[in-house]
């Protein structure tokens, strides 16, 4: 294969073998021919870059939309979910913290991942990243040699105290699924502190 420079010569670009023998079986199974796919490829990547992103970026974004439908996620508008969260709080708090704590759990096992410490703050920061759109300011620091946590974030101000306190369920939950109890925690709207212990064993779900 070879391109165009801006002089006219002709300048000789290696694809590697793996790659050129998995595009020319991806055109077949397409019914495409090879160039013919590389352009597409191509054009794909132009129109990206236009839109200030990258074909990575694209990928990226079309598993995580994946993995969102997987975990029986919704889009919905922010006000209303703001809204329908504190009065399902104020109509059977007890029904809905519950729910929380169970979906919490679960997500937990999906989400937060790894056999360390940094791992799992790792996995935690790009679940805020990925899917707490509303999150402008995440820390997270670790504790007394890695027994402790501390998780502070910060979401828009306009998250009223009701919904704050769903999340604090929410991480609670996720962490106690991961061996760690809450010692400490701060709720006000639109912002939450919490610092966890690691204790040997981590809490029954039916706790």
């Amino acid at each position: 294969m070879s391109l165009d420079t801006r002089f006219g010569r002709r300048k000789s670009v290696n694809m590697s073998e793996d790659i050129a023998q998995e595009l020319n079986r991806l055109a077949n199974l397409q019914r495409k021919t090879f160039f013919s796919l590389v352009n597409e490829i191509g054009l794909s990547a132009l129109e990206a870059n236009k839109n200030g992103f990258t074909l990575e970026d694209a990928v990226a974004a079309k598993k995580l939309m994946q993995r969102a439908r997987k975990s029986r996620m919704v889009l919905v508008n922010q006000d209303l979910w703001y809204f329908a969260s504190s009065q399902a709080l104020k109509a059977s708090k007890n029904r809905w913290l519950k729910l929380i704590r169970d979906c919490a759990q679960w997500q937990a096992n999906v989400f937060l991942a790894g056999s360390s410490n940094q791992e799992l703050i790792e996995s935690l920061r790009r679940l805020l990243e990925d899917f707490f759109w509303d999150c402008g300011e995440v820390k997270v620091e670790r504790l007394d040699g890695g027994q402790g946590l501390s998780l502070r974030l910060a979401f828009v101000p306009e998250m009223p105290l009701g919904h704050t306190h769903g999340l604090f369920k929410v991480f609670e939950g996720m962490f106690n699924v991961h061996g760690y109890v809450v010692t400490e925690s701060s709720v006000n709207p639109g912002f939450l502190t919490v610092t966890f212990k690691k204790v040997s064993h981590g809490p029954s779900s039916k706790d």
